[in-house]
């Protein structure tokens, strides 16, 4: 993905947080701060890749099928070098094969490239291609093989990743991480979306104090002269950028999580000076792995292994059954290991469908939170929603595939998409919902393979049993999000809405969508939700209601992406003639309310969003003004309602 390619990137194009979402934004990982995570994983992936423009594969590697490759190394941590082969297998798909094609960084030299036993001619030419002319032309759909040996100094052509030297605690380290287009930087491969390789062993030669992490099974270590041999063997489709290695002095020791099909070794490759804190930190992962292996079905790769290693990087990255990390926060995990369903095992088709990688992990790191860390479940809703309207335009389908700060732009990929995905939820119900992602995920010309948002559409239309064309082309291509303005009034038993909405951008005309409105009572018990499939701006509503009610909330559950709702009753008055002032707003403890009018107010209240009553400290100041103090209270969004006689006004207020 690249989880949080990190906090070193601070000013992300084509991102910009409200003032009140810069205060929760710190370096580093922590369980309490979900949002936080989740944009510096955003951020990072971005800056990791910020130089690279276009690198998509070259157009001429279209006309053979990648069976197999042997990937083999000499890596020293200390030296910012590598040596090493690859030899291919592959399935040539036209006739007239007569030279095949690799993406291959042209810093890095060729020692010799080798077709049964002997040398053949190829040509670098620019853009980082290698051309190699073949002896003959080889028949159509007949397995055949070629090795390229190679050595160099990789200069990363993507900006943070690819191949890095780093060190910790004094000692050297040399990892990994390829996406977007950064394989090509240190191995000779195809770098497209549409040609998984059916399996790889890779063979790492390391002087002896180090260990070697990569994908599959650890199949042998072999102690040759002062170095060992540490062979992986991997007998999964994978993408070119999910290959990677990972190199230094490690401490390894074996998590077990025991899943519906059995046991799972969950390998960790850590740093020995941190193992003693990071091996109380990583069995958190074995109820995120039951839970998605529960929600999503059995782990894709249940016949080798799930691993991490740590990387000297601010962030994680999806790495096929070892996922580099950095630490161990709840939700660092949780995005990584979701990954090894969405964007590993179904692995987008292409960049512009990025969301289908991203949006998945960032949703399913909410589900996590959802599940096993409630207390931050609210607070990772509303900072989500945050970011998405913190600006009016943007669509969650990636437009330009050149611009890879726009394939990884925080707001729009993860949080807009992983919300997209909630709405779903929402329009479907969730065992609809949940049915069409299993399907999605066992289907199997996408298992194991590539897909595209229709291929995901066609499955929950399915399921859910409803035409879902309407809302991607809203959600997915459209940009921006809708306002609504509800106004209500109460006549004996039947309660009456009329809900306007605005769009924060013309490309969608109007947003249709289910919406929940929360009304309440004076009295326990005496509140219910009504969903009205919302049509049209303007559009009226009529239900019962057996008592007699007391306050309104507009999707007090945060099931969609809006943008300050506005509740109005008909007894309410009009705001300007009170000027009705709150500050600071957010504030981290006290909020004075002020009012100019005829009269005071007659009763002051505090509800949270989902519309329970909080007592409150107020604090006189004169007829006109109070304070009110929050400190106690959670972070979050809550209500102030100001009574004047009938008339009602409610303001939003922020607790940071």
């Amino acid at each position: 993905d690249s989880f949080y390619k990190m906090c070193t990137f601070i000013n992300m194009k084509n991102y910009t947080t409200t003032a009140l979402l810069l205060l929760f934004f710190h370096c580093g990982f922590t369980q309490s701060n979900s949002f936080t995570d989740t944009e510096e994983i955003a951020k990072t992936e971005s800056k990791a890749f910020r130089n690279n423009n276009g690198l998509k594969g070259v157009p001429q590697a279209g006309n053979y099928d990648l069976k197999y490759h042997k990937l083999e190394w000499e890596i020293n941590p200390d030296v910012y070098y590598i040596k090493g082969s690859v030899t291919s297998h592959f399935l040539p798909l036209t006739a007239g094969f007569n030279e095949i094609y690799f993406d291959f960084s042209n810093a890095l030299s060729i020692d010799s490239i080798v077709y049964n036993g002997n040398n053949l001619a190829y040509t670098q030419p620019a853009n980082n291609i290698l051309q190699i002319t073949l002896p003959t032309t080889l028949a159509q759909n007949v397995l055949d093989s070629i090795t390229v040996y190679y050595q160099g100094v990789p200069v990363a052509t993507s900006g943070f990743g690819s191949f890095i030297q780093s060190a910790h605690n004094g000692d050297s380290i040399i990892w990994t991480l390829s996406e977007p287009y950064g394989a090509l930087d240190w191995w000779p491969c195809k770098q497209d979306l549409n040609d998984k390789i059916d399996s790889i062993d890779v063979f790492v030669t390391t002087p002896q104090k180090n260990r070697v992490g990569s994908q599959g099974l650890l199949v042998s270590e072999t102690t040759v002269g002062l170095n060992k041999v540490f062979h992986w063997k991997h007998r999964y489709p994978i993408a070119a950028y999910l290959i990677s290695v990972a190199v230094t002095n490690y401490a390894a020791y074996t998590d077990v999580a025991p899943l519906s099909t059995g046991n799972l070794n969950i390998l960790n490759y850590i740093y020995p000076e941190d193992s003693a804190v990071m091996v109380t930190q990583s069995p958190a992962i074995i109820p995120i792995m039951q839970l998605f292996d529960t929600l999503y079905g059995v782990y894709p790769f249940m016949d080798e292994k799930y691993g991490h290693a740590q990387f000297g990087w601010g962030g994680g990255m999806e790495h096929q059954t070892m996922s580099s990390m950095v630490s161990f926060s709840f939700n660092l995990m949780a995005h990584e290991l979701a990954h090894q369903w969405f964007g590993d095992k179904v692995t987008c088709g292409n960049w512009h469908e990025i969301w289908l990688n991203e949006g998945f992990a960032t949703y399913l790191t909410g589900i996590s939170i959802r599940e096993l860390d409630p207390n931050n479940w609210r607070f990772w809703r509303e900072s989500n929603l945050s970011s998405i309207v913190s600006q009016p335009d943007g669509s969650v389908y990636n437009p330009d595939t050149t611009n890879v700060s726009r394939i990884f732009n925080g707001r729009l990929t993860y949080f807009k998409g992983a919300y997209l995905l909630r709405m779903l939820e929402w329009k479907l119900g969730a065992a609809a919902f949940n049915q069409g992602v299993q399907n999605y995920l066992l289907d199997a010309n996408y298992a194991y393979n590539y897909a595209v948002t229709d291929n995901l559409k066609a499955h929950l239309e399915t399921s859910g049993g409803m035409i879902l064309t309407e809302f991607f082309n809203d959600w997915l291509y459209g940009e921006g999000h809708p306002s609504y303005q509800v106004n209500w009034n109460q006549n004996g038993n039947t309660v009456n809405f009329t809900v306007n909405q605005t769009q924060s951008h013309n490309s969608v005309s109007f947003f249709e969508m289910p919406i929940p409105i929360y009304v309440k009572g004076q009295n326990i018990g005496e509140d219910t939700t009504y969903v009205f499939e919302h049509t049209f701006s303007g559009e009226s509503f009529s239900a019962s209601v057996p008592f007699v009610i007391d306050s309104v909330f507009f999707d007090p559950e945060l099931w969609l992406i809006s943008s300050n709702p506005l509740v109005t009753s008909v007894a309410s008055i009009d705001e300007e003639a009170y000027q009705v002032n709150i500050y600071p707003n957010p504030s981290t403890s006290i909020f004075t309310i002020s009012t100019i009018g005829k009269d005071k107010w007659d009763n002051v209240r505090l509800y949270d969003v989902l519309g329970n009553q909080i007592p409150l400290d107020l604090h006189y100041q004169n007829a006109n003004q109070i304070q009110i103090d929050v400190t106690l209270l959670p972070k979050g969004t809550y209500i102030v309602e100001l009574q004047f006689g009938t008339s009602i006004i409610r303001k939003k207020i922020n607790k940071i």
